[in-house]
C-alpha cells in the first residue's frame, strides 16, 4: 500500500535530495530517510515509507542509490547448508 506523506515531509525529501546531489552523485537512501524521519518523529511515519520516497526522488534526479547496511535486509538469504 502506498502511504501519502505530509507535504512537510515531501518538501523535506525533495530539498534533502537536491542538497545531497550538490555534494555527491550517490545517495545513501536509508541514512537520508532516517535523518528525515527524526526531524518529523511527531508524525510517526515508518522509515521504509520515507526511504521509498527518498529512493524515488533520487532516481528521478539521476542519482545513484546506495542502501547501506539496511539494503542487505531486503534480500532474502538462502538457508545455511548443514
Amino acid at each position: 500500500m502506498l502511504i501519502q506523506l505530509s507535504s512537510n515531509i515531501q518538501d523535506d525529501i525533495k530539498e534533502t535530495v537536491r542538497l545531497s546531489l550538490s555534494q555527491s552523485l550517490v545517495l545513501d537512501v536509508f541514512a537520508t530517510a532516517e535523518s528525515i524521519r527524526r526531524k518529523h518523529e511527531d508524525q510517526n511515519v515508518a522509515l521504509e515509507d520515507i526511504a521509498n520516497m527518498v529512493a524515488r526522488a533520487a532516481a528521478q534526479c539521476g542519482c545513484a542509490l546506495e542502501f547501506g547496511d539496511r539494503g542487505t535486509l531486503l534480500v532474502e538469504r538462502p538457508p545455511a547448508l548443514s
